[in-house]
């Protein structure tokens, strides 16, 4: 009689992992949110936005995956970040950008079983990138975006911040999330490591 091999439960999407997936992904938009404020301030914050919205994103995303155990929940927090950001006003485009860049960052962070620094980092990276749909309207809706921002700011505010983005700023944007989220991961780790996995959040 041929003795049964034991096999292996393969991690999968349940109740608890949904829920968790939830509660970091709320974790995650309010801090964007928070420190996508900060643009508002004054302009130059908002040119620099790309690179301190990842860099203190990455907190809450490297203490999600340490967590991680199945394909789907970065999907699952991409998109509804997207969505989430998406409602709170900002352009369509963070959406479609979200709904492509989630599952793309969901592979590479699988391919090291959601434990290897690098390719949770790079996972990161290409999650990070949805945020430069944030500010498509400003380079490519210019006058519509500079109109409505007129409504909140005085002349000196705006005429700033035109100054200070010109077209080629877009293409450095992209460069700037990019190497946001590679600081923001290496934060998020240090934290996880050195705080979070001590105190059992981890």
């Amino acid at each position: 009689m041929e003795s049964e091999k034991p096999t292996l439960d393969k991690p999968r999407l349940d109740t608890r992992a949904l829920i968790q997936t939830g509660v970091f992904t709320a974790l995650y938009v309010v801090v964007l949110a928070v420190f996508g404020q900060l643009g508002a301030l004054v302009p130059i914050l908002q040119v620099l936005g790309p690179f301190y919205i990842p860099l203190v994103c990455g907190v809450p995303f490297m203490l999600f995956v340490a967590r991680v155990k199945a394909f789907g929940q970065i999907t699952i927090m991409g998109v509804l970040a997207g969505v989430l950001v998406f409602l709170t006003g900002q352009s369509w485009v963070v959406l479609v950008l979200a709904v492509v860049l989630a599952p793309a960052a969901d592979l590479i962070a699988k391919t090291g079983g959601y434990k290897s620094f690098v390719r949770t980092a790079a996972a990161y990276v290409v999650f990070s990138e949805m945020l430069i749909g944030m500010v498509v309207p400003l380079f490519f809706l210019r006058e519509e975006f500079i109109e409505r921002i007129a409504a909140r700011h005085d002349a000196s505010w705006v005429d700033s911040l035109v100054n200070l983005t010109p077209p080629w700023v877009f293409w450095a944007m992209i460069g700037m999330i990019a190497v946001g989220a590679v600081a923001g991961a290496l934060l998020g780790r240090s934290l996880t490591v050195k705080h979070f996995r001590p105190a059992g959040l981890a």
